[in-house]
């Protein structure tokens, strides 16, 4: 009897999973990811060459003409009196198909920047994604680590009985395969939690070594938002998503490119003015070019420019379907797991302990067997382990909601 006594005090030695940290270096923060990855992700540089490239080409197509200057010598060679021109040639757009092409420039500059901002919400999503990702694996690993020592104990004190003669070998056996077992639970902790953190990492576009060490999941009920109601969160997606304002961009640049084509049947109007030398004559010359829309109405460019501004539309009726469906997705996995909410989440896991302690008070009084102990101890460690999932579940929830109505993950799901 005073042997197995003292097997409880060995058994709650071990500390509740996740009361203090494996490091006392700081730890990251949610707001510490989205800021590290805002600031460091090559994601975003990336993005804004493309803009710089895009909106150039754009601003290209809509440059004004250059004056042409000519210097001409005629009559070479031969015994006239050779003739000399200086003129200058400006091509005017008098339909104003570049100051439409100007404003579709802004558009493009306008749906590029919208771009870039749906990039950064994808960057600031993938990072506290996989902040909660590496948080609960945090977590898990220190509680399979506690569930392995608390094995590795009940294994060597049954082991020093068994020899001793107080029970059977095969209670030490027993003992012995659930500590295998919690140390390859405990090896497959280890491993998803490094390559959580991993991900993590490439998550914020800093390498794996200099990523600073993450606060584990704490089984605690975090504050909970009620969603609104699913018209007003749909609202709201149209509204902010910067996916929807960058393809309404696009559709404004196509139709005035559509504008700009329309005016291009007519091409631009050539004024030429300048001096002739001839025949000892100085003389004025000015002329005036304009091309006659007879074969060439610009009718492929016509026909592209609509055939662009309908692609354009339908690509945003596309996204808004798309969105719509995100949302209605992300809405509603968020309220079941809001629903699932278990009651008293603190109190589910004080049970679970609760249980386990009974049981090891128990079987050191030598009142309940070495199977209900084990029982007990692996509903404790599966009851923290799902409270903890349950947890990380409700915040990638909440994330993809606020993904889903295009808002920061540090934005709060309440109506203005």
């Amino acid at each position: 009897m005073t042997a197995r006594a003292g097997l409880l005090g060995l058994a709650l030695a071990v500390p509740l999973p996740l009361a203090s940290q494996r490091t006392p270096s700081p730890s990251l923060t949610l707001a510490d990811v989205v800021a590290l990855a805002s600031a460091r992700h090559p994601a975003l540089a990336a993005a804004s060459a493309r803009r710089q490239g895009t909106v150039a080409l754009a601003l290209q197509g809509s440059a004004f003409p250059n004056p042409v200057f000519e210097w001409r010598r005629e009559n070479l060679g031969s015994p006239l009196t050779r003739d000399a021109f200086h003129t200058i040639t400006q091509p005017l757009d008098l339909t104003g198909r570049r100051v439409a092409l100007r404003a579709g420039a802004r558009d493009v500059d306008r749906r590029a920047v919208l771009d870039s901002t749906t990039v950064m919400r994808d960057i600031e999503a993938g990072a506290a994604r996989g902040f909660w990702r590496a948080s609960l694996a945090s977590a898990l690993f220190v509680l399979f680590e506690a569930q392995r020592l608390d094995a590795d104990r009940l294994a060597r004190f049954e082991a020093d009985r068994a020899r001793e003669g107080a029970v059977a070998e095969v209670v030490a056996m027993r003992t012995i395969v659930e500590r295998d077992r919690a140390r390859v639970a405990e090896a497959s902790a280890r491993a998803d939690w490094l390559q959580a953190l991993a991900e993590l990492a490439r998550a914020v576009g800093v390498a794996p070594e200099s990523l600073p060490p993450v606060a584990a999941l704490t089984a605690t009920l975090p504050r909970l938002e009620s969603a609104p109601s699913a018209d007003a969160v749909v609202a709201m997606a149209l509204d902010r998503r910067s996916e929807l304002a960058a393809l309404r961009a696009a559709r404004d640049a196509a139709l005035h490119r559509v504008s700009a084509e329309q005016r291009g049947m007519l091409a631009d109007v050539a004024v030429q003015a300048g001096t002739k030398q001839t025949a000892g004559y100085t003389t004025r010359v000015i002329g005036v070019a304009l091309p006659l829309p007879f074969f060439d109405r610009n009718t492929a460019a016509r026909d592209g420019a609509s055939a662009d501004l309908r692609l354009a539309q339908a690509d945003l009726r596309t996204a808004e379907q798309v969105v719509r469906s995100q949302v209605a997705a992300a809405l509603g996995r968020y309220r079941e797991l809001l629903a699932a909410h278990p009651t008293g989440v603190d109190s589910v896991v004080e049970r679970a302990t609760e249980v386990a302690r009974i049981a090891d008070a128990a079987y050191a009084a030598g009142g309940g067997s070495l199977l209900e102990l084990l029982d007990a101890r692996r509903a404790r460690t599966e009851t923290l382990g799902a409270v903890l999932r349950w947890v990380a579940d409700v915040q990638v929830a909440h994330l993809e909601l606020l993904r889903a109505i295009g808002a920061s993950p540090l934005a709060s799901l309440e109506l203005p």
